[in-house]
């Protein structure tokens, strides 16, 4: 047997599925080897771009391409991986500091664009409609006698149905999402307006129901239609739907509007315990007894794709139905404690209940992400503020405890925002927080029927024991 040259290294090369022995000169550097070793793998690819290659051993560093096989210490049988260098070519320099400066700021990334348009103009369009929407029903609030009521409530109804046939077109014919579910809020919008003004008088709880309604209708015949925002559309939905049952309530008792508002965020803060549930029930994930075998059904059959699907619609319907019942617990709770009573001043009671509402909606937040945790932060910030304004403005000579409110709710949520994501909680601590929540939704009930004068109701049945 001949004596191996050293001179050589027998090696393999490989270079993606492919692989090659090759003996290679042992003095000759890295960087004038690789393009025989590329051209012998034919390693090229389809991309006629210049490219950067490496030769390296499995699991180390590339080898210098200045350097030979026999000072990188490659002996006879070792193994080389070839690939491609990820190397970017090098920045260019600019010898005017003003063409640096340019040439940085172009190369910036900036939320510019085509996208960025049109969320401004969808956002835009939302404001001015939210703005005239608002505006339409301080003016049927207010004593004055407002002009042309008919008029108003069809030039309402007939925007909204343009509305919403630009919205189809917008996503069937344009193929843009945004347009489509902006201009299907826009008609939701004016649907529940044109609702609330169509009851004759000033708008009451028959009116809200008929705009909750209407609001209701076009949300889901805006999804149907487009085929598009479906979650958002059916949070809007669901939303409406609660407000129609709220309403629906109160105008078959007559109830004040503080025990109906008590109500729709107590109902709401239980529909939020069972969302889950509700969610897997109405994508058809829950558990069904196995039917009959038939070998000829291939439907029956189980299907991962199917599968996936339904999880997925779960988590649409999961993200649907809490934002809607978080929104609509949180408006609840602000009418409650917004209702004019007999005194003019809103009771501890209901400025109590407000301010547990809002806490256990933030609660809520610290098992959400995304957008889920977005809604709960919003509906439950928005509650306790608006607890606190009211307690603030009952006791408005009370200068230093307003000052001291303001900052202790201020240090709270500078502390839950920056401080609270960063500390890992114990389990006993995790089960204290879910006590704490459990306490606090106990609490409401209670509250409730403090509020709707049911306590009262029952002193003044006089029982009487025999």
């Amino acid at each position: 047997m001949s004596a191996p040259d050293p001179e050589l290294r027998r090696v393999t090369v490989h270079a993606g599925p492919r692989a090659v022995d090759l003996a290679l000169p042992a003095v000759v550097p890295v960087a004038t080897l690789i393009p025989s070793i590329v051209d012998i793998l034919d390693y090229r690819g389809a991309s006629s771009a210049a490219t950067r290659y490496q030769l390296s051993p499995p699991g180390a560093p590339a080898l210098p391409s200045a350097t030979t096989l026999a000072q990188d210490g490659i002996r006879d049988g070792a193994v080389l991986v070839l690939s491609q260098s990820g190397t970017q070519p090098p920045a260019p320099r600019c010898d005017d500091a003003a063409e640096a400066v340019a040439a940085t700021l172009n190369t910036a990334a900036r939320p510019h664009g085509p996208r960025m348009t049109r969320l401004t103009g969808a956002l835009a369009a939302s404001c001015i409609t939210a703005g005239g929407a608002v505006l339409l029903v301080r003016n049927a609030l207010s004593t004055n006698d407002t002009h042309y009521p008919g008029a108003t409530v069809a030039i309402a109804a007939v925007a909204g149905f343009v509305a919403l046939l630009f919205a189809v077109i917008a996503h069937r014919a344009v193929l843009d999402p945004i347009a489509g579910l902006t201009l299907s809020i826009i008609a939701v919008s004016f649907a529940a307006v044109a609702g609330l003004l169509a009851v004759p008088g000033a708008p009451g709880v028959h009116g809200v129901l008929l705009a909750a309604m209407a609001a209701a209708v076009t949300s889901v015949l805006a999804m149907r239609a487009t085929g598009c925002g479906g979650t958002t559309l059916t949070a809007v939905a669901c939303f409406a739907v609660v407000i129609a049952a709220t309403a629906l309530v109160g105008a078959i008792t007559a109830a004040p509007l503080s025990a109906i508002g008590s109500l729709a965020a107590l109902a709401s803060l239980g529909l939020l315990e069972v969302s889950a549930r509700m969610s897997i029930d109405l994508a058809g994930l829950s558990p069904r007894l196995p039917p009959l075998p038939n070998l000829g059904d291939t439907d029956a059959l189980p299907a991962a794709d199917r599968l996936s699907t339904r999880a997925i619609r779960a988590d649409h319907w999961l993200t649907s139905l809490l934002a809607a019942f978080s929104s609509s617990a949180a408006i609840g709770a602000i009418c409650a404690v917004l209702a004019a009573d007999g005194t003019g001043t809103p009771g501890f009671n209901r400025i109590t209940l407000a301010a547990v509402t809002g806490a256990l909606l933030l609660l809520r937040a610290r098992c959400a992400d995304g957008t889920r945790l977005l809604v709960f932060a919003i509906s439950g910030i928005t509650t306790i503020a608006t607890a606190s304004a009211v307690a603030a403005d009952r006791g408005a000579q009370h200068g230093p405890w307003i000052a001291a409110l303001t900052a202790v709710l201020a240090a709270a949520a500078m502390f839950l925002g920056f401080v609270a994501p960063a500390i890992s909680l114990s389990p006993i601590a995790r089960r204290g927080v879910e006590l704490l929540e459990c306490l606090a939704l106990i609490a409401m009930v209670p509250l409730t029927c403090w509020i709707c004068g049911a306590f009262s109701a029952v002193r003044g049945l006089d029982l009487s024991w025999s």
